[in-house]
């Protein structure tokens, strides 16, 4: 992508025009230092002290914050969280200042759903085992509670982003049947942009964008198969266009007419991938918001991506400044 190209996305800010539905979470990161650890009185057992904890928005929250720092601060977030600190924390960090927008993101009545938690001990900067809170599933009522309010909401949008996170979250079966009968709908006055790992052939009428593996179990029902090989067939499979992203080795957008590879931008020294492929699907869908081609989308969503693998233990959303840099 060039300069120009970027600038003109960049100064675009399609404002409010842009809507995030799945499963939000929330990302700690705990410092620990085992060292500093004592015997507990209570259990005979070695604390673990957490010498510095950081919260940031995850899953479908992580898209957010990608969009948030790319310039944009009205978005539209269909989602459901927990009771729980962490889901009254994310409440607050999804406000808008609108009103009506927020009422979008709804909190569970049920003192049984927990927000979705993934707890990230660091250790000297490396990551041990992780630890994850919450695994329940919405209920129908919430389930047809979202779907009212994509239904009040749809005719306004032209990109809703969908993620799908967790198997047992949002896309339940109840919600699945209700969100594809809005997609048959809608799909040729809002560009719909799926990024998921389960539910891949659920919602037809959507722009796939998902990684090399999830491609070929798709295709093939099986790992290991190219991306060339695996977006071909889904292509002529659905007749619907698709962007399969593989990591270091960039990316790939099959429209009916061609298949275009675009090379993943260099990063010097080490590198995060943790949120690459969340700031890859915010640029990809900010751009087509802004008038961009598919091709030009998934340019921009490789820039973004560029830039958060560069920021190490920390999911990590691009900044204009960062997208200009990284293309010098």
């Amino acid at each position: 992508m060039d300069r120009n190209t970027l600038d003109k996305l960049l100064a675009a800010l399609p404002q409010g025009k842009i809507g995030v539905l799945g499963d939000f979470c929330t990302d700690v990161y705990w410092d620990i230092a085992p060292e500093l650890g004592e015997e507990s009185i209570e259990t005979g057992l070695t604390t673990i002290p957490v010498t510095a904890a950081r919260y940031s928005l995850g899953g479908a929250g992580n898209i957010i914050a990608n969009l948030r720092g790319i310039g944009l601060r009205e978005i539209l977030c269909f989602g459901v969280a927990g009771q729980d600190p962490f889901g009254l924390w994310m409440k607050q960090e999804l406000a808008s200042g609108k009103g009506e927008y927020d009422d979008c993101f709804r909190i569970s009545s049920r003192q049984e759903y927990h927000t979705p938690v993934y707890c990230k001990p660091l250790k000297q900067g490396v990551e041990q085992q992780r630890i994850d809170l919450g695994n329940t599933p919405v209920s129908d009522a919430e389930a047809g509670c979202l779907l009212e309010d994509l239904e009040k909401w749809m005719p306004s949008l032209q990109v809703l982003i969908i993620n799908e996170q967790i198997a047992q979250g949002i896309h339940s079966a109840f919600f699945r049947k209700g969100f594809a009968d809005l997609v048959r709908r809608y799909e040729k006055s809002v560009r719909m942009v799926f990024d998921g790992r389960d539910f891949l052939d659920c919602y037809p009428g959507v722009t796939l964008k998902i990684n090399a593996s999830a491609a070929s179990r798709l295709a093939f029902g099986e790992d290991g198969h190219a991306p060339d090989e695996s977006g071909m067939v889904i292509l002529n499979r659905s007749g619907r266009e698709l962007v399969i992203t593989d990591g270091a080795n960039g990316c790939m957008v099959f429209e009916q007419a061609k298949t275009t590879f675009i090379p993943a931008i260099p990063a010097p020294g080490p590198v995060d991938t943790v949120g690459a492929g969340d700031s890859f699907t915010a640029g990809m869908s900010y751009a087509l918001a802004a008038g961009a081609s598919l091709v030009e989308a998934a340019d921009f969503g490789n820039a973004c991506s560029a830039v958060t693998i560069r920021k190490l233990n920390q999911t990590g959303a691009p900044s204009p400044e960062e997208l200009q840099a990284v293309l010098l």
